[in-house]
């Protein structure tokens, strides 16, 4: 998924920007500079690492331009067509998007990378979304979750365990509000990407666990999400939706102002993507303790799946002016040194399990990944924007009553239906 961090929430946008703050690093002047240019999402991490680059290569100088989410994915698009396209260029991961893998490879625009060290230590879940046809493309540097962050030091004060099954989940949701006045959730859907995290926390374990082969049988057209556990998922949303388990009138909250209220101690939990940690603790009392858990969707607990997925991922232009520096710059960003400190920088883990110590509140997402228990988001694997966009419509208008489960996932197979 590809909000902010999960890119497809932003499908048009205006290039002029966006290729003034990308362009200047097209030109690589010689064999000792390397352009460089990503999404601002990922300035403090490439400010982390670049300086640690050119240490270790002295004499190399890389020049990094950023520029914001929705100028960037249509500016480099334009770009590589041209030809004005830095070295290496940050890339998403699957598909959905005008900077995706799977919108750029059918183009010729990424260099194979198949020989580059240690992809093949990348595990399925990343896998599957970095390669086409055996070949892999793109380096996500960065692995990310989605799941509830709760806020351990209001739980604690209140007597509180995470609940590790649906049945617990339910009694959490009446417990908070009988016990406290608080609801156990904040779901800002006023904000329409943050409409989808409860769905792609479920789906998981109700769908791609179990059926491991469920998105490629939907690209042949074998299998649907009316006809299949979405329906389910969307269910189970609006189970918790009556069960109380949010505050009144969801569609009425942003996310900034759910974050807030997670923050401070409002509520207990809300869905966030892993990057939301970093707001959390901007706005949190000194030392509140926070921890992202699996949302928990059958009353089997091994069960259990999470949302896990390729972060940011670089690539190397097909017409790069230094490709044997920029091969070395990616085979840097995908050592475990390099990865270390991007992922720490990011708030994120290494796309690379790996057992040395991280964030303590990312200690359940690294047990899920390093067992293989994570699914890509969704999104990564649809082949356009527009059935993410139908999801995000489907959840309002549930909660808006507006439609049925039925009505949402139908319009989503519509949208999937119409390629990329």
């Amino acid at each position: 998924m590809r909000i902010k961090s999960l890119a497809a929430v932003a499908a048009v946008a205006v290039l002029g920007v966006g290729l003034a703050a990308c362009s200047s690093g097209g030109d690589s002047a010689d064999s000792t500079t390397l352009s460089v240019t990503a999404s601002t999402n990922d300035k403090n991490a490439l400010d982390t690492v670049v300086p640690m680059f050119e240490k270790a290569n002295p004499g190399v100088k890389v020049n990094v331009t950023t520029s914001a989410l929705d100028q960037y994915q249509p500016a480099i698009r334009t770009q590589l067509s041209s030809g004005t396209a830095p070295d290496v260029i940050g890339v998403w991961p699957g598909g959905g998007n005008a900077a995706s893998m799977l919108t750029l490879v059918p183009g010729g625009f990424l260099a194979d990378l198949s020989e580059i060290a240690r992809v093949d230590e990348f595990p399925d879940s990343i896998k599957s979304v970095a390669q086409v046809d055996g070949k892999t493309y793109i380096a996500p540097t960065s692995f990310s979750g989605i799941g509830p962050i709760y806020n351990m030091t209001a739980m604690e004060e209140s007597g509180f365990t995470v609940p590790t099954t649906w049945s617990e989940l339910m009694q959490f949701c009446t417990d908070a509000t009988a016990k406290t006045g608080k609801p156990a959730f904040y779901l800002g859907a006023g904000t329409s990407w943050n409409t989808q995290l409860i769905t792609y926390a479920l789906t998981p374990t109700l769908v791609y666990g179990p059926n491991p082969d469920f998105a490629a049988k939907m690209a042949d057209g074998k299998a649907t999400f009316a006809g299949s556990e979405w329906t389910t998922a969307l269910d189970q949303y609006m189970e918790m939706v009556d069960q109380g388990c949010f505050e009144a009138d969801p569609l009425g909250v942003s996310y900034e102002s759910s974050m807030t209220a997670l923050a401070t101690g409002e509520t207990f939990g809300a869905t966030f993507v892993t990057s939301g940690l970093a707001g959390l603790r901007a706005e949190a009392p000194e030392d509140t303790k926070f921890s992202m858990e699996a949302l928990p969707a059958t009353d089997n607990a091994d069960n259990t799946r999470m949302a896990g997925a390729a972060g940011s991922a670089y690539a190397i232009n097909a017409k790069a002016k230094n490709p044997e520096l920029a091969k070395k710059f990616v085979e840097f960003l995908l050592s475990p040194e390099g990865m270390a400190a991007y992922a720490q920088a990011n708030g994120t883990l290494p796309s690379i399990p790996s057992a040395d110590a991280i964030d303590s509140a990312l200690t359940t997402l690294q047990k899920f990944q390093q067992e293989n228990k994570t699914d890509p988001w969704m999104d990564q694997l649809w082949p356009n924007a527009r059935v993410q966009a139908a999801h995000f419509a489907a959840v309002q208008n549930l909660l808006a009553g507006t439609a049925t489960t039925e009505d949402g996932l139908l319009a989503m197979d519509e949208a999937y239906a119409q390629g990329e």
